[in-house]
């Protein structure tokens, strides 16, 4: 028996519209004409396009996968791949084609973004789901060569004649790939603070140890500052410098131009005075002419 509203609890009524509003917001959410349905395709949105412009070779599959994971949550296609969206299971429902539909695209996008080789050997895959899992298991379990040659590529990296910006783009590059790899867990406790602090004032030594030793004197200021200063903020510190001296480099370089040029109009000014001198006139019996 249903229970009054007046007593504050909820009638059959109430809780049969509830229902009837939650399978009416999962239709909506799965319309395939709403833009916020996984089964919706814009018009630019074809079988050809190109996700991300860095093709899946046997050495980068860690991250091709970020940026393919990227791409799909903005397309709101992720759930194709990660199994989360799985194909009706009625094969009448009217919801199976749409899905049929995209998962052939998803699959599209992806062989779109491999190299040859890689592409041939899952020409036969079903689902985007499945060619996701066969990827990551033939390419993920490779690690140990590519983490031995990142860290490498961060020992061996200076700055040389590249400005700045340049060469931190470059080890930042490598330091993000790293943390694919070797990633350290979440934890609210704070028992792995100090491994975090630990790891962020390796990076700013390894950034600080590449620079040109023009930087020296800043180097060791920088050393100095408590609370150690993050990597970004070493960064900020160092590129100031470097426009500093750009900026100085460009005054004197103004200066020596415009000392140049008085030196100049000296020389023609003398030259003027004295060139009279050179002329004598034999017949007149004076000199200038």
């Amino acid at each position: 028996m249903a229970e009054n509203n007046d007593n504050g609890i909820n009638t059959d009524a109430d809780q049969n519209q509830t229902i009837t509003q939650n399978t009416n917001s999962n239709t909506n959410h799965y319309d395939p004409s709403l833009p916020n349905s996984p089964y919706f395709i814009g018009a630019n949105e074809s079988s050809g396009a190109l996700l991300v412009t860095q093709m899946l070779d046997a050495n980068n599959y860690h991250s091709w996968a970020r940026s393919i994971k990227r791409a799909l949550r903005i397309k709101n296609k992720l759930g194709f791949i990660d199994g989360s969206l799985c194909a009706p299971a009625d094969a009448e429902n009217p919801l199976m084609e749409h899905w049929l539909y995209c998962n052939d695209i998803v699959i599209s996008w992806l062989q779109n973004t491999m190299t040859v080789d890689i592409k041939a050997s899952t020409l036969y895959v079903e689902t985007a789901h499945q060619l996701w899992v066969e990827i990551e298991q033939r390419l993920a379990q490779q690690n140990a060569p590519r983490i031995y040659e990142i860290k490498q590529g961060i020992a061996a990296l200076m700055q040389g004649h590249d400005t700045v910006s340049t060469y931190f783009s470059k080890l930042k590059t490598l330091l993000d790939e790293l943390i694919n790899y070797e990633s350290i867990p979440n934890c609210t406790c704070g028992g792995l603070k100090t491994v975090v602090s630990n790891q962020e004032r390796d990076w700013v030594m390894k950034f600080l140890m590449g620079l040109n030793e023009s930087y020296k004197g800043l180097k060791a200021q920088i050393l100095l500052i408590k609370p150690f200063p993050k990597l970004k903020e070493v960064y900020s510190l160092i590129q100031q410098e470097e426009k500093r001296r750009e900026i100085s480099n460009d005054a004197l370089a103004t200066e020596g131009m415009a000392l140049v040029s008085r030196m100049d109009m000296r020389e023609v000014e003398k030259k003027n005075t004295e060139s009279p001198k050179k002329y004598y006139c034999t017949f007149c019996k004076m000199a200038g002419h």
